[in-house]
């Protein structure tokens, strides 16, 4: 096994201590309507409850005042010409979230992966990364700024009988196509921009 197998291996198994689900109560935690109760939007504002510390130990509310939004309405405005860029402006936006959010929840540090089995307030698992990116699509949505793509429920994939470690992601899904998209930042630092892939390969990818 080499180094980088090995390393794969440890973080997965963080992953899968740190409280990360199974595929069947994804299905019970992870739908877009339970999402929805963790974003609030006001007159002045909007707000997502943030997960951090493994398995949404910790909670910290991001704003999202009008120079915050003005900032994601011109990120996604160079989406909106197609699917394809959409997707291009939905990792930048999504980026663009956790740098935000970090000045609140304390979580620029957070690292690529898991090396520890949680308690870390500046880390986040693959449960809190999959909320976390949920959670901001659908305000996003809320905010009329998807116009290619809905939010999908949560998925996840993995479990043990398949050889694979427990591993979750958010998820769009075009709206002409139909074709769903994984939005998974888990395998990269904070504000790093996420990986995006069909749910199809992502079903089928390892750990990258």
């Amino acid at each position: 096994m080499t180094i980088r197998r090995f390393a794969v291996s440890l973080v997965a198994v963080a992953c899968l201590l740190a409280g990360a689900f199974t595929t069947t109560s994804a299905f019970a935690q992870g739908s877009v309507r339970s999402q929805s109760a963790f974003v609030r939007i006001t007159a002045t504002q909007a707000e997502v409850t943030m997960c951090h510390g493994f398995g949404c130990a910790f909670e910290s509310v991001i704003p999202f005042r009008e120079d915050d939004m003005a900032k994601l309405r011109d990120i996604m405005a160079e989406g909106t010409s197609s699917a394809a860029m959409e997707r291009e402006a939905i990792k930048r936006a999504v980026a663009y979230f956790e740098e935000h959010a970090a000045i609140f929840a304390g979580t620029a540090k957070d690292i690529a992966g898991n090396y520890t089995t949680g308690g870390d307030r500046s880390q986040l698992d693959c449960v809190d990364e999959a909320r976390n990116s949920t959670r901001f699509l659908i305000m996003l949505e809320k905010k009329g700024l998807l116009r290619h793509h809905t939010v999908a429920k949560i998925e996840g994939r993995g479990n043990f009988l398949d050889t694979r470690y427990p591993h979750n992601s958010a998820v769009i899904k075009d709206k002409k196509t139909g074709v769903k998209w994984s939005v998974d930042s888990w395998m990269r630092h904070n504000g790093d921009i996420p990986e995006v892939m069909t749910l199809k390969r992502w079903f089928k990818e390892g750990y990258s």
